[in-house]
Order: C-alpha cells, then sequence, then structure tokens
C-alpha cells in the first residue's frame, strides 16, 4: 500500500465501514488489519525494541552495598566478610569495571552479560567473566546431586573436551565448576 499524504474525513471514513461490514458482516482480526492499514494510508510501523540500558556503575554500587549492610565504602571495607574474601590482596574500588567485578562475585550476572554467544559462552554466560557454575550446569542448588554434576558435565564435556574441538581452557574452567559444585555437594 501507498502512503496517504491526506488524512480521510469523516465521511470517507464512514463509507469505507460501511462498505466493510457490507462485505464482511463479521469481520476476522486479519479483515480488521486490512482495514485499518487502508485508513492509515499503509502498513503500520513496527515500534522500535528499547535499547537495553548500560549497566552502571551507581547500579553495581547499591546492589553490594545492600548484599553486605552497607552504604560507604568505608563500611564496605570494615565489613568482616567482604575483607576475609580479599585477605591479602587489594581491592580497588575505583572504576566501573572494578564494581563490575564486584558486582559478578557478590550479586550476580549483570543484565548484559546474559544470553551471550561466543566460543567462552555456555547457557548465555562468559565462564572467564562469571564463575556461575550452577547456571552453566542447569543446576539447582537445592535439588541436584552428585549424579547430576556428573552427568552435566558429561553432557557438556561432549562438546567442549579438547579432543573434539573444543577449547582447552573453557574445559579446564568446567572442570573447576564441576568441581567446586561436587565440593558442595560432599
Amino acid at each position: 500500500m501507498t502512503t496517504r499524504k491526506k488524512r480521510l474525513t469523516l465521511d470517507q471514513t464512514n463509507e469505507l465501514i460501511r462498505d466493510l461490514l457490507r462485505d464482511h458482516p463479521q469481520p476476522s482480526n486479519l479483515i480488521l488489519l486490512a482495514f485499518a492499514e487502508k485508513i492509515n494510508g499503509g502498513c503500520f510501523i513496527k515500534p522500535k525494541s528499547p535499547k537495553p540500558k548500560s549497566f552502571s556503575i551507581a547500579q553495581a554500587k547499591k546492589a553490594v552495598f545492600e548484599k553486605f549492610n552497607c552504604s560507604t565504602i568505608t563500611e564496605l571495607r570494615k565489613n568482616k566478610t567482604f575483607s576475609m574474601a580479599f585477605a591479602g590482596e587489594k581491592v580497588c574500588l575505583k572504576s566501573a569495571s572494578d564494581w563490575r567485578i564486584q558486582y559478578r562475585k557478590w550479586v550476580g550476572v549483570p543484565e548484559d552479560e546474559r544470553n551471550l554467544s561466543s566460543p567462552s559462552c555456555i547457557n548465555g554466560i562468559d565462564i572467564f567473566e562469571n564463575f556461575r557454575p550452577w547456571h552453566v550446569f542447569e543446576l539447582t542448588a537445592e535439588t541436584a546431586s552428585e549424579e547430576d554434576v556428573k552427568s552435566s558435565f558429561r553432557k557438556l564435556a561432549k562438546v567442549h573436551h579438547p579432543d573434539v574441538g573444543g577449547d582447552a581452557r573453557v574445559f579446564e574452567r568446567l572442570q573447576k565448576m564441576r568441581d567446586s559444585l561436587l565440593a558442595l555437594i560432599n
């Protein structure tokens, strides 16, 4: 259909409605859509999907602070759980990437890092950026058994083992994830 430059008058629209109801006393959705496009003067424009908001440093800070019931960086550094996790290491909390690392470690996978696809991504998660074995192995902590972990690992090994064309680094990471899950279950 061509796009109409001039708008229809009320009389023209009423005439089109009468014609439609005469030809189709009980019009289907497709007929109504075709009629609406005729009134519109052409096909409807499909709305653009909204741009995903990028993950901000403020979101990361807020989530990490909430995790430790803190409101400042000073309080966070004094938190025993937080400081024990980094015993002997110096933790930098100045840049967005520093906060992103803390978010990944303590809160979860940022929205903009989900549903990715690359050789190092399994189930939408980059396994080198996010250590999320439950997600990668598609298991839950409440119901998974040792056999479930081993079975899931075997399934992943068929794809990612170096002998079948997989990346050795990815396979090594999967082994670490498997071992950590087995340690948690036992």
